[in-house]
């Protein structure tokens, strides 16, 4: 069902504002502590206030943008995320931490995401699981506002789709739930659940990296082999 039939929240302007926000953003910055440091380049994008809150200090980018679709303090400039003010291949890496399910064209901010970023570039987004707990998290009565409808959260199997389509190469993925009390669940999840089954966690990080491979293979060049000759011409020369 397409997400631009639902009316979409507004974009979220701390992490305490989503149910465990403040554990889900703890989460998600030990697992960014853990990637930055293969991260390098010049220019970082983030989106929005949820990707601001997040640090890649450990990186070696050297600049950091924030852009919000919003009024916001923090912000560094104000523009659209399905049409980012940017130069083709001008960043580095991007940053969208929760940014697709408050959109109702995420496929779109995935498009502008690949044009704005150079060969070679990082995307790191986050999002809302709709067939793990989040979606379930959903239908709770003191949940349902504080959480996108189901039908705008965009499911992990689905963006790694879209991802491959741009051109992206999948690097990392890990998950993380609600609560912290079943670390063994966790480790599961990771080791398994993206190859066998989708994964029951609420939230899921991804980092991708731009790629650009020749659109038209180079075929090897062979030599043509030499001509045999025929019994019925050295009859003929007899």
């Amino acid at each position: 069902m397409d997400t631009a039939s639902h009316t979409t929240l507004s974009p979220p302007l701390t992490w305490s504002s989503l149910p465990r926000g403040r554990y889900i953003a703890a989460q998600l910055q030990q697992r960014l502590d853990d990637w930055a440091p293969g991260l390098f380049g010049f220019s970082l994008l983030k989106v929005d206030a949820l990707s601001a809150a997040l640090s890649l200090e450990r990186s070696r980018l050297r600049q950091g943008v924030v852009m919000a679709q919003t009024e916001q303090e923090s912000m560094d400039l104000l523009g659209d995320a399905t049409a980012m003010p940017f130069s083709p291949g001008s960043l580095d890496a991007c940053l969208l931490a929760h940014v697709l399910e408050y959109s109702a064209h995420p496929h779109a901010i995935l498009r502008e995401a690949e044009t704005a970023l150079r060969d070679d570039g990082w995307l790191i987004l986050s999002g809302f699981n709709p067939y793990g707990s989040a979606g379930l998290a959903r239908w709770l009565p003191g949940w349902r506002k504080r959480l996108p409808h189901w039908h705008a959260m965009v499911a992990p199997a689905r963006v790694e789709d879209w991802l491959k389509l741009l051109g992206f190469e999948v690097i990392k993925r890990d998950y993380i739930g609600f609560t912290g009390f079943m670390p063994w669940l966790a480790h599961w999840q990771r080791q398994r659940c993206p190859q066998f089954c989708p994964s029951p966690a609420a939230v899921y990080i991804l980092l991708a990296r731009k790629r650009r491979f020749p659109l038209t293979p180079i075929q090897e060049r062979r030599r043509a082999p030499a001509p045999v000759a025929r019994p019925e011409m050295a009859r003929q020369r007899e």
